[in-house]
């Protein structure tokens, strides 16, 4: 059987009614039921659209998780992952998340995010960071599955939750936008000031360009349309912290910054 013809026979609904539930509620999952699960990255990704429609709560964009050259190496299938910035999950630097259910172990990722200029079809043209992009900010986003365990259940099921997405905080642009030389430079994440997230480099460390290059060619092949003031955060430039703590937390990049903090309490 072709990977087409599975895609036809797989209905991504069932799992994405549950996803969308569990979001809703703030419940978390073991895994899908094996007849709701998976069996490919094609549907995967098809239970994401669906929970995006399902949700219909709006999306600010995309991010990319895994384009680092060694994260791509490391991946099952040899790629990046992509998922939606869901609307209401996206907040101004100075923001007070939730959070995340249950006492749950959370994610913190300091990013580059790209800001589209204009409406782009990925299928139909090239991407031109100098005439698309017309900004570039700190960022940082919250990864926290659905999932108790989001590596145990396989990449394809990681896929259908939206890649794991649970907020992103956009902080300062970045001078000269994609042509800044902020984009190679080394982050930090602080907690009340304490270094947790030390700067990744080399083959660990996203290239955003790099990594917006993959996700046009996944675009292209979805068909995706990118309106303009589209966000595109591009992955991590520092070890992921993965953490229960609340309270505040900075992103640093240069003198750029993006703060937030984690609720006390689960609200």
């Amino acid at each position: 059987m072709t990977s087409t013809e599975m895609l036809q026979d797989f209905d991504p609904e069932p799992a994405a009614a549950r996803l969308a539930e569990a979001w809703r509620h703030r419940r978390r999952l073991t895994e899908l039921p094996a007849d709701e699960r998976p069996p490919g990255i094609s549907q995967g990704y098809a239970i994401q659209a669906a929970l995006q429609r399902r949700m219909a709560d709006g999306s600010a964009g995309w991010k990319i998780a895994g384009a680092s050259v060694s994260g791509i190496k490391a991946a099952p299938h040899g790629a990046p992952v992509f998922g939606y910035l869901r609307d209401p999950c996206v907040h101004p630097s100075g923001a007070v998340l939730a959070a995340p259910p249950n006492g749950a172990v959370f994610t913190l990722e300091v990013e580059i995010a790209l800001r589209f200029a204009r409406a782009c079809r990925p299928a139909a043209e090239v991407f031109e960071p100098a005439t698309m992009i017309d900004a570039a900010y700190l960022a940082v986003e919250v990864v926290c599955s659905r999932f108790i365990d989001r590596k145990a259940v396989g990449v394809p099921s990681f896929i259908g939750d939206n890649a794991g997405f649970h907020a992103f905080v956009k902080g300062d642009a970045l001078p000269q936008g994609a042509a800044s030389v902020l984009l190679a430079a080394p982050a930090q994440l602080l907690h009340y000031g304490e270094v947790v997230g030390p700067a990744l480099a080399g083959d660990d460390r996203t290239d955003p360009l790099a990594a917006m290059q993959h996700f046009w060619a996944h675009a292209a092949a979805l068909d995706l349309a990118v309106p303009a003031g589209a966000l595109v955060t591009t992955g991590t430039l520092i070890r992921p912290h993965d953490t229960m703590k609340p309270g505040t937390y900075e992103g640093r990049l240069g003198d750029a910054r993006v703060v937030f903090s984690i609720a006390e309490v689960v609200v």
